[in-house]
């Protein structure tokens, strides 16, 4: 592995020195601030607060030769929690280069290979081939990779699990593509996935487009045993005429921790069969937009959804409204609401409207409202749920002031209340780009 990746670097610097021309970079600094003070229904108080900084430094994609890098990290602290260490992640930290008339891609290090989706992070090293000319179906380029498997919520790397796989990749006029890839993950000595991934977008003329991503894994998730189609996802618009749009959306998805089951096998642990099919989320539905004017939206939604392989499915029903400068008074309005209605018979209604309006050109304000609260909450052992509070509700007001023009300085303040619930919590971040 440590050869691979040497092997990796060495590349690297030789195209490095090849590609004289250091390619223009753009970056931005953001800083956020949060605080809460929430009362649930046990009657207990909480307080919480969040410091949040990021920053992103990259050069610019371009088909020319040149260094390539990319730097993107966030840290995050806790002042009010004594028992909750800060954090740091990593999302992008790699150096590169393009090389031979923009034929050859190198890169090493730690980077998120957007072609295949959530599955694309490495830490280690990228060969990629850009085909010369084009098919009559446009640009086509081959990628390799071999590395490390990135912690997502912290700097470093999983202990014993190695990434590897390729890809190829079309790409043609009105930003269409399409992706075919293969990605193996090893825990030691075990295969942990191995994964047949596709994705694509595909516009047909100037009314239909759809997207498509899918993973197929070769083999079950106890390593052994018939694959199957383990993630699929669909989103298509088509605009039947000019003031009407309809949109389909179907999603299905196992959620399997491959990661605990491979290390329950390496410690000869027993496996639960419930652990080994997963958690399954399934919806499929559609919405039509009509589009009364420039300025003014309508539109309803249908779904139906399941979250689990035992239960049943519930009804999801969405309309609204969005128009903007109503009048010419220089006021937007966004009104929606949410109902879900599951087969036991239990529902859940949810509103939200808000209404914001510029005041000059580089202040624009906005005042919302929104009932029926769900709040996302950690667990003791590390988990999370999500409690629903349909007495709620929800008032805040917010700000975004761009103090210059590479600056933008963003306010929230909101107060939720309920007989089972309330919460006052506020925002104040400074975003800086360059």
């Amino acid at each position: 592995m440590k050869c691979i990746l040497s092997a990796i670097l060495g590349v690297v610097v030789l195209a490095s020195l090849s590609a004289a021309a250091v390619k223009p970079f753009y970056g931005r600094v953001s800083f956020y601030a949060a605080g809460a003070s929430s009362t649930y229904d046990q009657g207990g108080t909480f307080s919480y607060s969040e410091l949040i900084l990021t920053f992103t430094f990259r050069s610019t994609d371009t088909d020319r030769d040149g260094l390539e890098y990319g730097f993107d990290a966030r840290g995050a602290g806790y002042p009010s929690s004594n028992n909750r260490s800060g954090r740091l992640s990593l999302y992008d930290g790699f150096f590169g280069a393009k090389f031979g008339g923009g034929l050859f891609l190198v890169r090493a290090g730690q980077m998120w290979l957007n072609d295949l989706g959530s599955l694309g992070s490495l830490g280690g090293g990228l060969f990629e081939f850009h085909f010369p000319g084009r098919t009559p179906l446009g640009k086509l380029r081959a990628g390799i990779f071999y590395g490390y498997e990135p912690k997502i919520l912290e700097i470093g790397y999983v202990a014993d699990v190695t990434k590897y796989g390729g890809y190829l990749a079309l790409e043609g006029e009105g930003a269409r593509r399409h992706v075919l890839g293969y990605i193996a993950l090893r825990n030691s000595s075990l295969s942990e996935r191995s994964v047949l991934l596709f994705n694509n977008y595909l516009p047909i003329g100037k009314s239909f487009f759809l997207y498509q991503a899918a993973e197929y894994d070769l083999h079950g998730s106890l390593g052994t045993g018939a694959g199957q189609l383990t993630y699929f996802f669909a989103n298509a618009r088509w605009s039947l005429v000019s003031f009407l749009e309809l949109q389909g959306t179907f999603h299905r998805g196992l959620s399997i921790d491959t990661r605990s089951i491979t290390l329950d096998r390496l410690n000869g642990r027993p496996i639960d069969q419930r652990t080994a099919e997963g958690f399954l989320y399934e919806s499929f539905g559609g919405r039509l937009t009509v589009n009364v004017s420039n300025l003014i939206h309508l539109y309803a939604g249908y779904s139906r959804d399941r979250t689990s392989l035992g239960d049943g499915r519930s009804d999801r029903l969405n309309f609204g409204l969005y128009a903007s400068n109503i009048l010419k008074t220089g006021f937007d309005v966004n009104v929606s609401d949410w109902r879900m209605t599951s087969e036991s018979g239990s529902s859940y209604d949810s509103w939200y409207a808000s209404l914001g309006r510029n005041i000059s050109r580089a202040l624009y304000v906005e005042g919302f409202y929104s009932s029926a609260v769900s709040v996302f909450r950690l667990t003791a052992g590390g988990g999370f749920r999500i409690d629903h509070y349909p007495q709620t509700q929800r008032l805040g007001f917010s700000m975004i002031w761009n103090v210059l023009r590479t600056a933008a300085l963003q306010l929230t303040a909101e107060r939720t209340l309920g007989d089972q619930y309330k919460e006052y919590r506020g925002l104040a971040g400074l975003s800086f780009r360059f």
